[in-house]
């Protein structure tokens, strides 16, 4: 292969690349809208995917749990003070033992609230200054090697030009026209 030939190859493949990529984007925002509303409407997290009748995976709104966030330094380091006084360090600038409140947010996040059971006293506390915040849900698209295989030689044998082919010729002209 000549330089020449190389050069537009590569002029080929990253054009067709850019505009995989935007489509990939708008089909992913797409696919997660529309299981947001799945779930909304059915509980349906889940679908399967198949090219002309074959299996090749799944899509699935990963719900993910809530993480304790802290929301308040100040409130939280006063009450640590009060109750957990060793788990504070005293320097230049004073901070919780980061060990410690990893160790905190677990628990919280494992109770759901944020609330601490002191292991000593068994006294359960209010904890100031953590929230539970939920974390967004997203999308995981499943493809086994087998689906992988079979969108392979849907794509060689030219399949798989009505669904995606259009999509790219679209966008790249909508670039060229704005450029």
């Amino acid at each position: 292969m000549s330089l020449k030939d190389t050069a537009t190859r590569v002029a080929i493949l990253d054009t067709l690349s850019r505009n995989i990529t935007t489509e990939l984007k708008k089909a992913k925002a797409e696919l997660e809208t529309g299981l947001r509303a799945a779930k909304d409407e059915t509980g349906t997290q889940t679908i399967a995917v198949d090219l002309d009748g074959t299996d090749i995976g799944k899509a699935t709104l990963v719900q993910q749990k809530p993480a304790a966030t802290v929301t308040d330094e100040t409130a939280l380091l006063a009450w640590v003070r009060d109750v957990a006084k060793s788990e504070v360090t005293v320097r230049v600038v004073t901070e919780i033992r980061p060990a410690w409140l990893a160790q905190l947010k677990k628990q919280i996040e494992a109770v759901g609230r944020p609330e601490w059971a002191d292991p000593e006293t068994g006294v359960i506390h209010e904890v100031p200054g953590v929230e539970l915040v939920g974390r967004a849900a997203h999308t995981r698209l499943t493809v086994p090697e087998e689906g992988r295989a079979a969108i392979g030689e849907a794509w060689r044998s030219g399949a798989l030009a009505a669904v995606v082919m259009p999509e790219l010729t679209a966008s790249q002209q909508e670039q060229e026209v704005s450029s």
